[in-house]
């Protein structure tokens, strides 16, 4: 019976990781009794709040110095002033504040004792939440791990946890999405070039960012403008073609103009029932649309695509790849 019981539960890896840490609080907790355990508590969190208020003067300083990207150093910053304070506090209160304040105090009577070990048990398991919560909207919050993060939704206590937490999501990801995009690579080929490039890794797990495909539009027509240059007009067949080629490129591990039967962007727009004088394609594997169009205007080839008076709609498809970054097609005609 007793394997069957998470399954009779419906909990996954997440969650038996969880209770196996928590019970581990929980006996920590038990042995020091309420005050410490108290103490470790607080110094915990207000730990985490002087992380949050303090990474970016620490940034800034570790960009001076060290020259470091505002990413990692942001990133670097909450983690110091973070564990800074921990060991700080936690050495003020329990070699200070305890010893000479709490340490002294009699729970030697049954009840007393009793209830000392109880709710130091229960604060524990307080600290072992505050922490899981913490570590499971950074997995949430950041481009990582597909299946962390599916893991984790799926978790019912893990699940529980991060909605509990929404209101910091932002906090973290602004602390450390900066870190994880400086290590994402900014990829790109000729838009006349017949070149393959191997990923090396193929994902499944993909959905259309509807949101980003909308605010690259907006750029390509602010760059048109600012030449004097009519803007592009949308066009949702275009659109297709272009999601769908970068979910191909995703699912089977490619990067080309070229699908690996040897069809072109322009074989593509004409599956598709598109009919073009001109045409162009534009690709790109990037964190975000802001990375991924300042490569394109760095890139003669691409910059010319996106300054040409030849084109007049434009579809443009961007992929969220989780972890791997996200694949921008732009599919231009006239």
């Amino acid at each position: 019976m007793l394997p069957n019981f998470p399954l009779a539960l419906n909990l996954n890896w997440v969650d038996l990781v969880i209770i196996i840490a928590l019970t581990f609080y929980a006996i920590e907790g038990y042995a020091v009794g309420f005050i410490a355990s108290l103490l470790d508590l607080l110094s915990f969190i207000l730990a985490f709040i002087i992380g949050l208020k303090a990474y970016l003067p620490i940034g800034k300083l570790l960009q001076n110095v060290f020259s470091i990207s505002v990413g990692f150093s942001n990133a670097i910053g909450f983690l110091v002033a973070a564990s800074l304070s921990e060991i700080i506090m936690g050495f003020v209160s329990r070699r200070i504040l305890y010893v000479k304040y709490f340490s002294r105090i009699d729970f030697t009577g049954l009840v007393l004792r009793s209830l000392d070990k109880i709710s130091g048990a229960f604060l524990g398991i307080l600290s072992g939440l505050i922490l899981f919560s913490f570590i499971l909207t950074v997995i949430i919050a950041l481009p990582i791990s597909v299946f962390l993060k599916q893991s984790v939704m799926s978790s019912k206590i893990g699940n529980f946890l991060v909605s509990k937490t929404a209101g910091f999501e932002k906090e973290l990801n602004n602390v450390f999405g900066g870190a994880v995009n400086d290590t994402l690579n900014f990829l790109t080929i000729e838009p006349k070039s017949n070149e393959t490039v191997n990923l090396k890794f193929t994902t499944q797990n993909l959905k259309p960012d509807e949101q980003s495909e909308a605010q690259m539009l907006v750029l390509v027509n602010r760059e048109r403008a600012s030449r004097g240059l009519k803007p592009v007009k949308p066009d949702i067949k275009l659109r297709n073609v272009a999601r769908e080629h970068c979910s191909d490129m995703f699912k089977r591990g490619y990067f080309s103009h070229y699908t690996p039967e040897g069809l072109s962007p322009f074989d593509r727009m004409a599956q598709a029932d598109i009919n073009f004088t001109y045409a162009g394609e534009n690709l790109a594997l990037a964190p975000n649309v802001g990375m991924a169009m300042q490569g394109f205007m760095k890139s003669p080839g691409h910059r010319a695509n996106i300054l040409s008076s030849n084109f007049g709609t434009l579809g443009v498809g961007a992929i969220d790849g989780g972890i791997y970054g996200q694949m921008y097609c732009q599919e231009f005609t006239d």
